[in-house]
């Protein structure tokens, strides 16, 4: 998958061999929103949310974070979440958020994970996020020259 061999047994442990996460990841997408939704700026931006829709994106947006780390190249599916996220106000602390958030339930989930194994889904995970961000702050910057 990558040359990051901690992320990949970690991911591997927790959703599988198969490209998609099925639903027997559900305990771990579950968890991750109950800590996610604990900042009240999240849990409004969820407000009007179906969560189990929620939890599909969120299965789909590992996905592509997770090939955006290994090709360098975002997906057109990622570039659609970016912008979604742009226009819906996520801000660059939500971002940083939802990374604690994701890492803590990682923590949680794999049997088998330590300091290393956190460390490595924040390399895997943050290029995809710094884009992510880039596209949010050039949707803000364009946003406030008009």
């Amino acid at each position: 998958m990558s040359e990051n061999p901690l992320f990949d047994q970690s991911y591997r442990r927790l959703f599988g061999d198969d490209v998609a996460i099925d639903k027997s990841a559900t305990p771990f997408f579950v968890s991750f929103y109950d800590r996610f939704l604990k900042d009240a700026g999240v849990r409004a931006l969820f407000e009007q949310t179906d969560m189990v829709r929620q939890q599909g994106m969120l299965r789909r947006s590992l996905f592509h974070l997770a090939a955006f780390y290994v090709s360098h190249e975002p997906t057109p599916e990622l570039e659609r979440i970016a912008t979604i996220h742009a226009n819906i106000g996520v801000t660059n602390e939500h971002y940083d958020l939802w990374l604690d958030a994701l890492v803590e339930t990682v923590r949680e989930h794999d049997p088998q994970s330590d300091l290393a194994t956190e460390l490595a889904w924040r390399w895997a995970m943050t290029p995809g996020i710094t884009y992510m961000r880039l596209i949010r702050n050039i949707s803000v910057t364009a946003a406030d020259s008009h």
